[in-house]
This record gives structure tokens, sequence and C-alpha cells, in this order.
């Protein structure tokens, strides 16, 4: 799917989850960096096995996470993402090959924030990167324990 940015300077209202921790003058900091982008029902977002290059953060609708199976053309539903959820912050992080593939279920709205602008964000202003990171970390660390604790339930 080709993202095509619209509204760059237009910053949606409300909480998104990965901005939670950040001030008005960090998320106006924080904006310039960040392209919002429309994703019609039905569209992929990446397929598993994609690079990645890019996270995304969900502003409205909804998209779901498919890991495929062994059972040929069979995949798994792993999660639904909607407002102020992350989405890809795992391959845009470490530079390995996307872990599921990501659908719109409906018509959404996301703001993509791709390596090279999260670099430069870095480079701008440390501080804010890092504040930025330490959210996506704390994320992150909330899914694995969460699967850690859906795989309690499986043994």
């Amino acid at each position: 799917m080709e993202l095509t940015p619209r509204h760059q300077d237009t910053f949606p209202q409300g909480d998104l989850g990965p901005f939670r921790n950040l001030d008005c003058r960090e998320v106006a900091m924080i904006a310039p960096y960040l392209e919002r982008v429309r994703v019609p029902a039905g569209a992929i977002l990446f397929r598993e096995g994609d690079r990645g290059d890019f996270l995304a953060i969900v502003v409205s609708g909804r998209l779901q996470a498919t890991k495929r199976t062994e059972f040929r053309g069979r995949g798994v539903v792993i999660s639904h993402l909607s407002r102020g959820t992350l989405a890809g912050e795992l391959a845009m992080l470490d530079e390995r090959p996307r872990p599921a593939t990501m659908k719109a279920v409906e018509d959404s709205e996301i703001l993509i924030l791709r390596r090279k602008a999260f670099d430069a964000l870095l480079q701008a202003d440390p501080q804010l990167g890092l504040k930025l990171m330490r959210r996506i970390t704390q994320v992150l660390s909330t899914r694995v324990r969460a699967l850690g604790n859906r795989l309690v339930h499986v043994f």
C-alpha cells in the first residue's frame, strides 16, 4: 500500500497513547515528524515479512494484526488495534522483518513515524526523542507481560 500523507500540519485532538506523557509544546515539536494517512477498509498497511521502516499510531478506525500459520493460506488474528494504539513499532526499532500482517478492518486514519524522521527527531531534540522512546518501550513491555499471561493459560 502506498502511504500518502495529508494534513501533515494537523495533529489530532485528544489522547493518543504514545503521546500521553508529552505536554503541548512537546506534541507540537513532534508533529512535523509525523505523516497523517487515511487507510481504507480492507487495505493492507504492511505484510508479515516486509521490511519495517515506520510505526503507526491509530487515530481513528480499527486495524487487525494476523500471523501466518503452518496451514497454507491460513492465519490467526493476534490483535485488534484502535485509537491510540501503536502498530509496527517492533520492525521499525529492530530493523527486522515485520512479525505480522496489519490490515484496516474499517476506514482508518493513522499517524506514521518513519525511522528516518525518528532519527531526525533524536538528533534535533534528544530529550524529547528519549521520552518518546521510553513511552514506546512501556507499550512493548505491557504487551510482553500480557503475552506471558496469555501463554500461562495455554499451557
